[in-house]
């Protein structure tokens, strides 16, 4: 008699990390701003919307995807956002920085995945998507904040 090979069945612990959870997505937001008549007109000037400057401004600090970003352009967002005493004083200007490295290093790697092959980069993304959930929880708790991490939601 000829034993019945056992059938085995692989189970990917890492699944619900295949996509980003919701609440660490980029966003669309509605914001009604008061644009001061400076700006507007500097805006009018050189044929640049606002929106433009800002949405540039944000995905360029924050280390995410745009095309044409350079480190000398990121630097200066750090330093207007550190020096502007954003997230101070809950945060020293030491974490901050720290903040900003990390997600500097994020975007390093992020940026070496196009020669890998493809059920590499779907493993590179699943434990990307874990490290941001996992980089958003550590830094928000350190403060021991009392809000609920769903407080993003609002941001």
């Amino acid at each position: 008699m000829k034993k019945k090979k056992a059938k085995t069945t692989l189970i990917d612990s890492n699944e619900k990390y295949a996509e980003i959870g919701d609440m660490y997505t980029s966003r669309w937001r509605k914001l009604d701003l008061l644009i001061p008549s400076n700006f507007r007109m500097l805006c009018a000037i050189l044929n640049v919307k606002p929106e433009r400057i800002l949405m540039d401004f944000m995905w360029k600090l924050s280390y995410s995807v745009i095309h044409g970003a350079t480190e000398k352009q990121r630097k200066a967002g750090k330093k207007f956002f550190i020096e502007g005493g954003f997230g101070q004083p809950a945060y020293t200007k030491q974490d901050i920085k720290k903040m900003f490295n990390e997600l500097k290093y994020i975007r390093k790697l992020t940026d070496t995945t196009e020669a890998m092959e493809d059920e590499n980069k779907e493993l590179f993304w699943k434990n990307n998507h874990m490290y941001v959930e996992f980089w958003y929880k550590r830094w928000f708790e350190k403060n021991s904040r009392l809000d609920e991490l769903s407080v993003l939601d609002e941001y």
